[in-house]
């Protein structure tokens, strides 16, 4: 039996078209179809900027409020207008983003009245949030309504099970970059030479409370303090938010802001020169159910240094085995100077060989692995599912 699949995003992003057209080419060839919801052309909190030529024939692409922003749309407009896109695509099954957001719950409720296989695209984390009881209650009611699942690491997948969805329904590989582009971007920057004076620390993030960027700055001052007259490496913070003029503020109260950089909010394409040329990468966030950038920064081979609530940390950063970097308690700007001292003081073989072991991982968890993830959770859903024809999607 060949499934017409459904996937919706809010909005498209670069990682967005990578991770639909493997799966929209894995469909194709077990003689399936993909059909790719955006509910708005904009939205405001990730303005992203997509260049070339967009989604090909393996995958149908509807844009159901091309002129709104995100932000603008009720919940109301949201359910109705999936809903009315599911009724006249007539998809036999869905995978919803999250269990959240209205749309979701929609494409949920639909394919439950219309028995179709129910896929959850989950990336949240028990470390991400406080948990209330009643909270974990709805949310253990809701994921328990679907079939299967695709997360990105292992401390997503430890959340699902805790709400409810079995164990081996659950398949690795939702958090994917477009490993291929970002390679091909690559060929154009000027080779790395992580002996140079030039070298920095590179953050890229959105400029909001949850990032924990005062606390990088603290750090940033602590190492700047400690290296006893030789050259520091300067510190790039890469893109935009609320918290920027007190972020800038705090920079120049710590006397540092003459060793920051502060390019702004960058597409992926001006973001390459960038992480190939850092000397570390760092994201420091207090609360990041993954952490894209991350793989983004591994891909160009740059070394990482992940705090440990971030959920590519355990993925890049693995307790055993091959590892592209260090973890740190974002809430002690005390251990993140340290880390920063420590890898900093890194012979350049060292680095090098932690950036191409962050490269080697990231290989592995691209957008072919999310293809295969959503073919593997689509063969869990029909064995949970005895009463529709057997197929192997693998």
């Amino acid at each position: 039996m060949s499934h017409t699949l459904a996937i919706c995003f809010t909005n498209f992003g670069p990682y967005h078209i990578a991770r639909l057209e493997a799966l929209g080419t894995a469909l194709s060839e077990q003689g399936g179809h993909l059909l790719a919801y955006e509910m708005a052309g904009t939205e405001e909190k990730y303005p992203w900027s997509i260049t070339g030529p967009g989604l090909s024939s393996h995958v149908r692409h509807f844009r159901l409020f091309p002129g709104r922003s995100l932000e603008s749309l009720t919940a109301r407009e949201c359910r109705q207008a999936i809903a009315s896109r599911l009724d006249q695509d007539q998809p036999t099954a869905i995978a919803a983003v999250g269990y959240v957001r209205p749309e979701s719950l929609e494409m949920l409720r639909w394919a439950k009245s219309h028995k179709a296989l129910r896929l959850l695209l989950s990336e949240s984390q028990r470390i991400d949030h406080p948990r209330t009881w009643w909270k974990e209650a709805i949310k253990s009611r809701r994921v328990r309504q679907f079939q299967a699942g695709v997360v990105g690491g292992e401390t997503h997948r430890d959340y699902l099970v805790e709400l409810g969805l079995p164990l081996d329904r659950i398949h690795l590989g939702y958090n994917a970059v477009g490993n291929q582009d970002i390679e091909s971007l690559l060929q154009t920057v000027v080779g790395r030479n992580l002996t140079s004076e030039s070298l920095y620390f590179l953050t890229v993030c959105r400029f909001a409370p949850e990032k924990n960027l005062k606390v990088l700055l603290a750090a940033y001052a602590d190492y700047v303090k400690s290296v006893d007259g030789s050259q520091p490496w300067r510190l790039v913070m890469a893109g935009d938010g609320p918290l920027k003029p007190q972020l800038q503020q705090q920079a120049r109260d710590l006397g540092v802001a003459e060793l920051i950089d502060w390019p702004g909010f960058m597409a992926i394409e001006q973001l390459v020169p960038w992480y190939a040329g850092c000397g570390l990468f760092i994201l420091p966030s207090l609360s990041e159910p993954w952490g894209l950038v991350v793989n983004e920064a591994a891909v160009c081979g740059a070394p990482l240094l992940i705090s440990d609530r971030c959920g590519s940390a355990w993925t890049f950063v693995p307790k055993s085995g091959l590892s592209g970097g260090r973890t740190f308690d974002p809430t002690d700007s005390g251990d993140l100077a340290k880390m920063m001292r420590q890898m900093a003081g890194l012979s350049t073989t060292a680095r090098q060989l932690m950036g191409e072991s962050a490269k080697s991982i990231a290989r592995q968890w691209g957008p072919d692995q999310f293809g295969k993830a959503v073919l593997a959770a689509l063969e869990s859903a029909r064995e949970a599912s005895p009463c529709l024809p057997s197929r192997s999607w693998r």
